[in-house]
Formats: C-alpha cells, structure tokens, sequence
C-alpha cells in the first residue's frame, strides 16, 4: 500500500470519529481507532511503513492488559 492510499484511509477513518469540534486527532489516534476496527487491516496499511510502530505498541499494550487480567483472576 503506498503512502496516498495510507493518508486517504486515515482521512475517511477522521471523518468518521470527527469530534463536534476542531481540535482535531493525532496520528496515534487515528491508528488506534483503526486497530480496534479491523487489526488485520490495520496491520496489512502498516505492513513496512512507519505505521508498524504503532502496530507493535498496540499488540504490546494488549499483551500486558491481558497478563494483568491473569493475574487479577489468580487473586480471586
């Protein structure tokens, strides 16, 4: 995917969680609301761009929301 396609994605992604407001979003944002949307699709738009950091935080985040959740079940 190149980088027009990759910035017309993110731009109907803004469109469609747009805040009443101008404030705008950052690119993090829009690449997690994209994340939690379609992973997949996420991950093949950030397949060798610098899109794929993203990816990584966001795998590494659920990873430890997940290990937090086991160990808040072995408690019980």
């Amino acid at each position: 995917m190149n980088a027009r396609s990759i910035m017309n994605r993110l731009l109907r992604v803004e469109r469609e969680i747009r805040p009443q407001d101008d404030t705008g979003f950052t690119l993090e944002e829009l690449c997690r609301y994209m994340w939690r949307e379609d992973k997949r699709k996420f991950l093949k738009i950030a397949q060798a761009t610098s899109l794929s950091l993203f990816a990584r935080q966001f795998e590494f985040e659920e990873i430890e929301r997940a290990e937090a959740g086991r160990r808040m079940r072995r408690r019980e």
